[in-house]
């Protein structure tokens, strides 16, 4: 029974029907124009933009009911002096509206208070965050390095079976800076930390 696992395991994480690996990435690549990335796999990208980030991209699929959506993820990495371990969220305050950032984090030690702090005293990072269109924004530190997630809300497809339909929403100019900056100022102030 044991012996049966993993490939159960297998049979239940496969891809869902009708998904095609890097199609996504591929029309994200044309909203990425005049910046060029790296092909590293089918459904990763790499960025290297000319203010000094790199920042990586990865396709990622989620199933539903008849359909399934595809997303991409951002990612910035980077050393830190920070040795304990935590994860903070960035949330956008508000119930209708947007009403600035929240910095969430289940980590009580000294390292989680300064981060946060420095988060507080740079509101330029809070103000470009609260523009931009995101589904998550996560921090890790781990191991004295840490890595900057962003799942956009553009750049993703949907699919469906049941009508047959896709529709892609477009990664646009306004909120591919707004993306950029914000991988650009968390990286900064990340280094300024580390001095």
């Amino acid at each position: 029974m044991i012996g049966l696992l993993p490939s159960l395991n297998r049979f239940w994480h496969r891809d869902p029907p009708g998904y095609q690996p890097g199609v996504t990435l591929d029309r994200l690549v044309n909203n990425l124009r005049p910046y060029a990335g790296e092909r590293l796999a089918v459904n990763q990208l790499r960025l290297t933009l000319p203010e000094g980030p790199v920042i990586d991209v990865t396709e990622q699929v989620q199933s539903l009911f008849l359909a399934h959506i595809v997303t991409q993820r951002f990612h910035s990495q980077g050393s830190t002096r920070f040795a304990e371990p935590m994860v903070l969220d960035f949330i956008t305050g508000g119930w209708l509206r947007r009403n600035g950032m929240i910095y969430r984090t289940k980590a009580r030690h000294e390292d989680a208070r300064q981060l946060v702090a420095a988060l507080h005293k740079y509101p330029q990072i809070a103000e470009t965050l609260a523009k931009l269109d995101f589904r998550r924004v996560r921090l890790t530190i781990k191991q004295g390095n840490w890595r900057l997630e962003i799942e956009h809300f553009a750049a993703s497809e949907v699919v469906s079976r049941l009508p047959a339909s896709r529709r892609y929403l477009r990664l646009e100019a306004e909120q591919r800076r707004l993306l950029f900056s914000s991988f650009l100022m968390i990286g900064q102030l990340m280094e300024k930390l580390n001095e």
